[in-house]
């Protein structure tokens, strides 16, 4: 399945085809923003549910993407500001850190969302009304097939097609979610027949 469009924002993604109920939505997926891909579509039997979180929250998030310490800040900056303020090994007490965590948690993208995104840590921003901008540091530990061109780099694309995109992948992830339990699905792993129901006139 493909939801968006690669050139702007879109989210690759499929679920493995032996599954059957009961069973948790595992698959493959990758992100194309423009020319950047982010996440190893080849890495099978991933778990989908940590990106579907996510991109459901993020659908929801409250506008823009920014925040106010970033103002005079290159992109590079934020990208380490962000990543520091959750991730950092530093002086702060415990409280600074879960206070951080909070402020910027909502900036971290891709981290820990499942296997097919190891080694694409991100951060996300909102630059204006029309425009998201991913931000991303190849890690020189990284395997060389997941380690993108570049020491930093950035991929831009429109906020309606993201959202649409996100949107529509959380959307196709609850489908799969309900064909996958026994509730929806026969002993067999066969669908059930849908059941005609009538409304009173």
């Amino acid at each position: 399945m493909l939801f968006g469009t690669p050139t702007d924002f879109a989210i690759e993604v499929m679920t493995e085809a032996h599954l059957v109920a009961p069973s948790a939505v595992w698959g493959r997926m990758c992100i194309h923003v423009g020319d950047v891909a982010f996440g190893d579509f080849s890495d099978t039997h991933c778990a989908l549910y940590p990106a579907y979180r996510h991109f459901e929250s993020l659908a929801c998030e409250r506008l823009p993407f920014w925040d106010n310490s970033f103002h005079g800040m290159t992109l590079e900056q934020i990208h380490d500001l962000v990543r520091h303020a959750i991730y950092g090994d530093d002086e702060r007490s415990i409280s600074a850190i879960r206070i951080d965590a909070r402020r910027y948690g909502r900036f971290d993208f891709l981290t820990n969302w499942g296997e097919q995104f190891d080694w694409y840590a991100s951060v996300i921003v909102q630059r204006d009304w029309n425009t998201v901008t991913i931000m991303h540091k190849p890690s020189p530990d990284g395997p060389s097939h997941r380690r993108l061109a570049g020491e930093f780099l950035t991929a831009d694309c429109t906020y309606a097609g993201f959202i649409s995109a996100a949107n529509q992948f959380v959307k196709w992830f609850d489908s799969e979610t309900k064909r996958l339990t026994l509730e929806e699905a026969e002993p067999s792993g066969e669908p059930k027949p849908p059941v005609t129901r009538f409304l009173k006139s």
